[in-house]
């Protein structure tokens, strides 16, 4: 049986979507026969060893701070020592899996390699320190920037394997030297969304839309998101019998909010997150949902809200730069449409055709549904699988 060690910050039940993903990945493939084993960090209440669904979890005893900025970044820093050190422990795997939770888990790959005599593949879920650089939090090109990103693209060119997840961002990869052929493009997936009629939906009929035309964002807003482009499209359909509901939180959450009320977008209400349980009935509540991603981080990161849109059957408003793996995406399949940042009239109209033409929003929906029904654990598992003993 082949063995397999996936290293990450967060793993369920602490929330964050690199540890979902992990844990659909790592069950999908323990279902195919592999014995995985996650290293984590310790979670309140949570056992330092336990197995779940076939994958052993092994807990850390390291914490994250969230006070400053400052502090988050020397947690990320003991954290990982912490956990080479603990992997160093454990008992040999054939491979070895970082993923990017914290920031520079590449940078163990190399390590691991030497000492525990295994295969190691990077799963890029964004790319440091140009991610920082491009928030602000570090600055561009400083001599710090510079160090990180001289060992990241060490580790990476190391590694035995580097999964990316949009075709944006594998040319970003290239762009930093690592080979083309050791780069495998295997897209992310969404939480199973189970359909919900739009005419029996629960949460249309609480909040009083029955009859509207809703337009739905869900999921972090945060500083990788351009939501000036979604406030212009509002302030445009002011009037009309369409509805923006925004639901999630983040760093931008209050600014949004306010941003709105300053304008006077009664047609845009504000929700906290949905809780796991009623994820379907929230995502299918919107006849169309919006994505958003600022252009200088195409590649870098690739939004993961994309595919919960399409597991949902709605068809996705896509604002950002046209390389991205999401706009890519949607050209090719026709599972909804693609705009500029800036571009509100275009976005505005673009929604009022789908109010105003049934027959037409609902075959972009089927298309949406195809789409989706292609980016699953179990397929993400299978390429994977394929990947992981072609390295053998």
């Amino acid at each position: 049986m082949p063995s397999i060690l996936f290293i990450n910050r967060v793993y369920p039940p602490a929330s964050g979507a690199t540890g979902e993903m992990l844990r659909d990945l790592a069950v999908a493939l323990a279902a195919k026969g592999w014995e995985a084993t996650v290293l984590t960090t310790a979670e309140a209440g949570e056992p330092k060893n336990s197995t779940r669904r076939g994958v052993r979890i092994v807990r850390a005893g390291a914490a994250l701070s969230r006070k400053s900025t400052i502090l988050r970044a020397a947690s990320y820093a003991f954290m990982l020592p912490w956990l080479l050190v603990r992997a160093l422990l454990l008992r040999r795997t054939d491979y070895t899996v970082t993923m990017t939770d914290p920031p520079m888990l590449a940078a163990l790959g190399p390590m691991l390699q030497f000492f525990k005599r295994n295969k190691v593949v990077h799963w890029a879920q964004d790319l440091y320190p140009e991610v920082a650089e491009e928030l602000g939090v570090l600055p561009r090109s400083a001599a710090l920037s510079n160090l990180l990103r001289l060992i990241s693209t060490g580790s990476l060119v190391r590694a035995d394997a580097v999964v990316s997840i949009g075709r944006c961002m594998s040319s970003r990869l290239t762009a930093r030297g690592v080979p083309f052929k050791k780069i495998a493009n295997i897209p992310n997936w969404s939480p199973p969304v189970s359909p919900v009629d739009r005419a029996n939906n629960p949460l249309r009929r609480q909040l009083g839309l029955e009859g509207a035309f809703v337009v739905g964002y869900s999921g972090n807003m945060g500083l990788a998101h351009d939501f000036d482009t979604i406030l212009g499209a509002a302030e445009r359909l002011r009037g009309q019998r369409v509805v923006f509901l925004m639901v999630g939180s983040g760093p931008r959450r209050r600014e949004v909010e306010a941003a709105a009320a300053a304008r006077g977008l009664k047609n845009m209400l504000f929700l906290p997150p949905h809780p796991a349980e009623r994820l379907s009935e929230g995502l299918c509540a919107a006849d169309a949902h919006l994505v958003t991603m600022r252009p200088n981080l195409c590649g870098l990161v690739v939004p993961s809200k994309f595919y919960g849109v399409l597991a949902a059957g709605r068809p996705c408003l896509f604002v950002g730069p046209p390389e991205c793996e999401a706009a890519r995406a949607i050209r090719e399949t026709g599972a909804g449409a693609t705009f500029l940042p800036g571009e509100s009239a275009k976005l505005a109209g673009a929604i009022l055709d789908w109010a105003g033409d049934p027959a037409e929003h609902a075959a972009a929906c089927r298309r949406a549904r195809v789409a989706g029904a292609a980016c699953t654990a179990q397929n993400a598992a299978s390429e994977f699988d394929e990947l992981l003993r072609s390295l053998a």
